[in-house]
């Protein structure tokens, strides 16, 4: 009889042994600062076609570059309208251009001029 029952303590022991060595604790994230969530990023996309002709090399060079320019000049102006509209501060993070020809018998000759911006603000 007591070896039954030390047979049974011991078996209750060691059911709760590994038990108590598989908790885990988990701790809360700190609560990022206030600051923090006024600063947001926004991303702009911006499309065109530039009408040009693709065959005369000078009349394409020119036409990709006037294309690029366009859109160098609406990201540096996006962060004044920002600013006037949401934002207290502003700054580009980055820049993605891509001009592509198009030409064919159902198409006008020209370019698909793409722009992605990006910017980091601070909420008013």
């Amino acid at each position: 009889m007591i070896r039954r029952s030390a047979f049974y303590i011991a078996a209750a022991l060691a059911l709760t042994v590994p038990a108590a060595a598989q908790q885990n604790v988990i701790q809360p994230r700190a609560a990022p600062a206030l600051e923090a969530k006024s600063d947001i990023r926004v991303t702009i996309s911006m499309n065109f076609f530039a009408l040009a002709p693709v065959a005369d090399v000078e009349a394409a060079s020119k036409a990709q570059e006037q294309a690029r320019r366009a859109l160098y000049e609406a990201a540096g102006q996006e962060c004044g309208l920002l600013q006037s509209v949401i934002a207290s501060e502003c700054r580009l993070e980055s820049i993605n251009i891509n001009v592509n020809r198009t030409f064919g018998n159902q198409q006008p000759e020209g370019f698909n001029a793409n722009g992605n911006f990006t910017f980091h603000i601070k909420l008013k």
